[in-house]
């Protein structure tokens, strides 16, 4: 497939402005300059001052914003637990209110570093399915600790692969006529208290069978991939490698992120450290005893102490 011009989607709020300018530099020092961006962008409590800011920094590389109102009266009732909120669920109602005319996007979470152009993803063929994804190197299989914990009712078999939806690749037509919306909504109102990954548990709930895979490079966990505490049960571990060796996209899912937390043990913090002072040099981390504890573990202790992160992923998922 090929386009004239590139459409993006992410969905923000004011507490990932900087990470979503980190994401938007570290794309831009990797164009060649040949097709333009537009990046849809949904917010709900940026300022009008916030807005300029990303779209100078965006318009030196040729990257056009087009800034949407968030709306959430589809959400109110969906689950939310610990520091997350209602706002995370935001992508799945964005993409049916999407310009009539686009029939393709790329959906981006705001933590990512780019490592490589993204043209290729743009043209990567995802025919007869909704989305494409990469499967999730954390979390596999829809049996995983913290998988898709009704995957068995739904008709999956414990070893079909579950997909990270950081990024996707998205059919716009097919996601409309497939009322993904609706279904996913629908979802996780009926299973509250089954949900373990908010809006990428229902995601993989109602796609089953209508998602094409993407080459690992374009989402890797940032935190975990090529560390030796990480080695994925089930996954052949040469095409982790393989990603490792040649990574597009670096996705710091989880709680360990890198604007936050200075010193983190993953292969990609300290570039991720260099774009971040490149786009806010005057940025600070936090300076919590709590915060230096955090970072000392990852970078230090995290190789021995993995198990016990494992063990209690899945006592929480099996606690609900």
């Amino acid at each position: 497939m090929s386009s004239p011009r590139i459409h993006l989607l992410s969905t923000i709020n004011s507490a990932y402005l900087v990470p979503f300018r980190v994401a938007a530099q570290s794309l831009a020092s990797c164009r060649a300059l040949t097709t333009p961006i537009t990046w849809h962008v949904f917010e709900h409590d940026l300022s009008t001052e916030d807005k300029a800011i990303v779209e100078a920094q965006c318009a030196r590389s040729a990257i056009d914003i087009a800034w949407y109102r968030s709306t959430f009266e589809l959400l109110t009732d969906l689950p939310v637990s610990g520091r997350s909120e209602v706002s995370m669920y935001v992508r799945l109602v964005a993409l049916d209110r999407l310009p009539s005319s686009l029939t393709r996007v790329i959906y981006l979470d705001g933590d990512l570093l780019f490592l490589d152009a993204i043209d290729d993803l743009w043209n990567t063929d995802i025919s007869g399915s909704v989305v494409g994804a990469v499967q999730d190197a954390v979390i596999p299989w829809v049996s995983s600790p913290m998988g898709l914990r009704r995957h068995r009712e739904l008709g999956y078999r414990p070893t079909d692969p579950y997909f990270n939806a950081g990024v996707l690749v998205v059919d716009l037509d097919a996601w409309k006529s497939g009322r993904v919306e609706e279904k996913a909504i629908a979802y996780l109102q009926r299973h509250q208290r089954a949900v373990n990954m908010a809006d990428q548990d229902a995601l993989n709930a109602v796609l089953r069978g209508r998602w094409t895979r993407l080459a690992d490079r374009w989402n890797i966990i940032g935190g975990a991939a090529g560390r030796a505490h990480f080695r994925p049960r089930g996954v052949e571990q040469a095409r982790i490698t393989a990603a490792v060796d040649d990574p597009a996209i670096i996705h710091f899912a989880g709680y360990l992120k890198p604007w936050l937390y200075s010193g983190l043990g993953s292969l990609w913090a300290r570039a991720y450290a260099d774009c971040l002072t490149q786009v806010c040099p005057d940025h600070t981390f936090e300076r919590s005893a709590r915060a230096r504890v955090t970072s000392f573990y990852d970078r230090s202790l995290r190789t021995y102490l993995y198990p016990l992160e494992r063990l209690a992923w899945r006592a929480s998922h099996y606690r609900r």
